[in-house]
C-alpha cells in the first residue's frame, strides 16, 4: 500500500481527522515535517466525501505534490469526487472563466494582475470545504481568494518550511479560525533530526518517535567523481526496491547528472519540465531526480543530497535571500530512513563543516532502517 493505513495512524492524528470532519469553522493544522499533515488531509477528504454530498477542493503549491496526492487519492478511490489543483493553474483557470487575462511583462506580473482582478470580481462560494496543503506557500492574495470561494477552509502547514517568498504570515491563517498542532514526527529517526536541526528554527529531535542506529553518511569525494559516487549509492540501494530521491537545489546540475546516468545505463526518472511531475507514479521505486523545491511535501525511504555548491548561482541566490537554511532543512527531512550527503571541495561550508556524522567508510546498506 502506498499510504500508511488509517489504523496505523497515531491517536493524535486520528483525533484531528475526526475533528476536521465534524468542524464547521476554519481550521489550521500545524506540524513539523513527517508529522502526518498530508495523511490527515487525505483521510479527512475520504471521510467527507463518503459521509455526505459536498463539493471539496484540494489545493497545493507544486506539480510534484499534485502528482503525489493524485496517486494517493487514486489509492483511496476518491479521485473522482474531489477537485485537485495546483494553486497557480487553479487561479489562472478561474480568471479565464471570469474573462480576466494576465497583463504585464513577467509571469509574476501577469499572475499578480489576475489575482487582483479576481479579488475585485463577484465570486460565489463554490466549494463546501477547501483543503490547502502547505498553506505557507500561498501568497496573501491567493489566501484571500481561497476565503472568497470557500465556505470552510482546512489548511495544513509548517511556517518553518517556508522556502518561497510569499509574505503570508502564520497570524493571517490562525486568525481565521481554530488551530490544531501535531507534536510528533513519524517519518524520520533521531539521527536525521540531529542533522536537520542544524538548519531548523525548532527542536526536531525532541519530537521524533523513531529510533535507529543508522547515521547519515557525509561522503567526501572529488568533484569529478561526484556523479560516479551517486551511481555507486544507487546501485547499493537497488535491491531494496524502495523509493529513492536524488535531491539537488540546482536544476542545471540535476540535468547534468541525468545525462551522466543515461550514459551509465542507470534507471532513473527525471523531468525537464516541472509540470511533468503531475503524472509521475509516486509508488515507483525507480530513483527520482528532483529539485529541493519540487521535493517539498514529498517523502522517500532514501535520499541522496548533493549540489549545494559555492559556485551555484541558485545557492548564492538562496543565501542572499536568507532562504538557504530553509531549503537545506526541507531537503534533509524528505527521507524516511537513510540520508547520503555528498561533499566536494565546492560544497558550502554549512554542510562541509558538519562533524557529527563524518563517515569515510565505503558505501554499504543497512538493515535497521525499519
Amino acid at each position: 500500500m502506498f499510504l500508511i493505513p488509517y489504523n496505523r495512524l497515531s491517536e493524535e492524528q486520528k483525533g484531528i481527522v475526526t475533528r476536521i470532519s465534524r468542524e464547521q469553522q476554519n481550521l489550521f493544522v500545524e506540524g513539523p515535517p513527517g508529522s502526518g499533515k498530508t495523511l490527515i488531509s487525505l483521510y479527512t477528504l475520504r471521510d467527507l466525501v463518503k459521509e455526505r454530498t459536498i463539493k471539496p477542493l484540494l489545493l497545493m503549491y507544486n506539480h510534484s505534490l499534485y502528482g503525489y496526492l493524485r496517486t494517493a487519492m487514486q489509492e483511496l478511490e476518491i479521485s473522482d469526487n474531489i477537485t485537485i489543483a495546483t494553486k497557480d493553474k487553479f487561479f489562472w483557470d478561474l480568471a479565464s472563466l471570469n474573462g480576466i487575462k494576465g497583463v504585464g511583462g513577467t509571469y509574476e506580473e501577469k499572475y499578480d494582475h489576475l489575482l487582483s482582478n479576481l479579488l475585485n470580481c463577484t465570486l460565489s462560494e463554490n466549494y463546501d470545504v477547501t483543503v490547502v496543503d502547505e498553506v505557507q506557500d500561498l501568497n496573501p492574495k491567493e489566501w484571500l481568494l481561497v476565503k472568497k470561494i470557500s465556505r470552510r477552509i482546512t489548511s495544513m502547514g509548517d511556517f518553518n518550511q517556508g522556502i518561497y517568498e510569499t509574505k503570508l504570515t502564520k497570524n493571517e491563517i490562525v486568525g481565521q479560525g481554530l488551530i490544531e498542532r501535531l507534536t510528533k514526527i513519524f517519518r524520520f529517526h533521531k539521527n536525521i533530526a540531529k542533522i536537520a536541526g542544524l538548519f531548523s528554527r525548532t527542536n526536531l529531535e525532541a519530537k521524533v518517535t523513531k529510533l535507529s542506529q543508522t547515521k547519515p553518511q557525509l561522503i567526501k569525494v572529488d568533484k569529478n567523481q561526484e556523479f560516479n559516487k551517486i551511481k555507486e549509492i544507487l546501485n547499493s540501494l537497488n535491491n531494496k526496491r524502495q523509493r529513492i530521491g536524488v535531491i539537488c537545489p540546482d536544476r542545471d546540475i540535476l540535468r547534468e547528472l541525468s545525462d551522466y546516468l543515461t550514459t551509465q545505463s542507470i534507471d532513473y526518472n527525471y523531468y525537464v519540465r516541472n509540470n511533468e511531475l503531475r503524472n509521475h507514479d509516486f509508488t515507483s521505486t525507480i530513483p527520482l531526480l528532483i529539485s529541493s523545491f519540487s521535493a517539498k511535501g514529498l517523502e522517500f525511504e532514501h535520499v541522496i543530497l548533493f549540489g549545494f555548491n559555492k559556485s551555484s548561482t541558485m545557492v548564492s541566490k538562496l543565501r542572499n535571500q536568507d532562504r538557504l537554511n530553509d531549503v537545506l532543512y526541507v531537503s534533509i527531512t524528505r527521507t524516511n530512513a537513510s540520508l547520503y550527503i555528498l561533499i566536494t571541495p565546492d560544497t558550502i561550508t554549512e554542510i562541509a563543516n558538519i562533524k557529527m556524522f563524518n563517515n569515510e567508510e565505503p558505501i554499504k546498506t543497512q538493515d535497521d532502517w525499519f
